[in-house]
């Protein structure tokens, strides 16, 4: 309680902040060429059952920014989901949707608070998702293997089908699903590996090692429920580029962590701060130092102890990297200067100089200061009174500790201080005032 009374006395009363969202989303959708705003309310009764005018109860919202548009055209064609909670007065949870440039740079392209990480709830952000930002065909949906997640995907109106796209799982949350039901961390290891393997022989392998094991029967008929197309890099087609968890989501997560303490208000306007922020840094190093034949110019030089099958004109090689990650692997590069080609026409143009520096072509605009805002004529917007967050007491953590959260076996103790191993927090001789440090 006394942390959300500091923070609203830094960014403003909880409940204004709902009073104020209609002002400062026209101000964006004024001010911001492009930018992309769904909002959702309900209507507002009295105890007596009669609706009260001139105000209404927040439901959901979506946004998204036309530099995240635009630049999502030249970023490789995935797109990571994931939802996290919302730490305010008010109980909610922010969806984001992820892509990555060709320069292994996280792109947001997305946001949205809602409910909860519910099919409806997920059905919307998916539905304006496809509308507003990812019209083209051809794309990797990424996300965690949850009901709420394939029933969204699957709902006719979607704007998501198996003809304009695929929809693959995280490994992580395969593998936690598979702790769950079974509880053996080698055989967790084996199907890790089965996941990673990008030919289908490495992919047999693991399999039948795990085959040979005692006691497999129930383990093959869990996984034999999941088509290998959805978690295996081996079957997938080269359409997921590698990509075999949702950790680009994860790690957005984890920088809007102190953001989502924040109101409604403070988070939409930090999400645009933040990218805006992002845009300019990274169009200024694009231009100053990224070279596109930097990328494999090293790969000639590495001693090719291997060999490996390699047809240039299918794009193929029994490796498997150049057509799972679409660039050339050093067995490529090596057989285009046997036959004197030039492996950069090789490598997909996502990674190319031109295309990354197209992610960051345009610009966010200027949010002027918000006395220039103008007043805005709808409803007065008011939070759920259901949705308040821990009245008295102390928080107590409502976290769902899962297989995810536990350390590998074999890993040393680190002090929580400065990560150094051989001490705990309690005996670390750079603090100061413990006993070893006084001696």
């Amino acid at each position: 309680m006394a942390k959300q009374k500091a923070i609203e006395d830094l960014h403003g009363n909880w409940e204004q902040s709902y009073h104020d969202l209609p002002k400062l989303l026209n101000a964006m959708s004024g001010f911001l060429n492009g930018f992309v705003v769904e909002k959702q309310t309900r209507p507002l009764y009295n105890q007596q059952g009669e609706m009260v005018h001139h105000y209404v109860q927040f439901h959901r919202v979506f946004w998204t920014f036309k530099p995240c548009i635009d630049g999502f055209k030249y970023c490789k064609p995935i797109v990571q989901l994931d939802g996290t909670f919302l730490y305010g007065k008010y109980k909610g949870t922010l969806l984001e949707a992820v892509a990555q440039d060709g320069n292994n740079k996280i792109f947001p392209i997305a946001f949205a608070i809602v409910e909860g990480e519910t099919a409806d709830a997920w059905f919307l952000f998916l539905h304006y998702l496809k509308i507003h930002v990812c019209p083209q065909d051809d794309l990797c949906l990424i996300s965690d293997r949850h009901e709420s997640m394939k029933a969204a995907y699957a709902r006719q109106g979607s704007g998501w089908t198996p003809d304009n796209s695929v929809h693959v799982f995280c490994i992580r949350h395969i593998a936690q699903n598979l702790m769950r039901h079974f509880k053996n961390t080698e055989r967790k290891k084996l199907i890790i590996n089965m996941a990673y393997g990008m030919t289908e022989p490495r992919f047999n392998y693991y399999y039948n090692t795990l085959t040979s094991e005692p006691e497999i029967e129930g383990v093959i008929e869990w996984l034999n429920t999941i088509p290998k197309e959805q978690w295996t890099l081996a079957w997938d087609g080269g359409r997921r580029w590698g990509h075999m968890t949702t950790n680009l989501a994860e790690a957005i997560n984890s920088i809007l962590k102190k953001t989502r303490n924040l109101s409604i208000f403070a988070i939409i306007m930090s999400t645009y701060k933040r990218c805006n922020a992002s845009f300019i840094q990274r169009g200024k190093k694009v231009n100053a130092k990224l070279r596109a034949n930097q990328i494999y110019t090293e790969i000639i030089k590495r001693a090719m102890t291997e060999t490996f099958t390699v047809k240039l004109h299918d794009k193929w090689c029994d490796y498997g990297k150049f057509q799972k990650l679409h660039m050339p692997c050093s067995h490529v590069v090596a057989e285009c200067k046997h036959v004197h080609h030039d492996y950069k026409s090789y490598i997909d143009q996502v990674y190319t100089l031109q295309y990354i520096s197209n992610v960051y072509n345009e610009l966010f605009g200027e949010l002027p200061n918000e006395s220039y805002w103008s007043n805005c004529k709808e409803p007065q917007i008011i939070p759920n009174p259901e949705k308040i967050i821990n009245k008295k007491g102390r928080p107590k953590s409502s976290r769902i500790r899962t297989e995810m959260d536990m350390v590998e076996p074999g890993q040393p103790k680190r002090c929580s201080l400065y990560r150094n191993v051989g001490h705990s927090k309690k005996k670390c001789p750079y603090c100061q005032g413990s006993s070893s440090h006084q001696a």
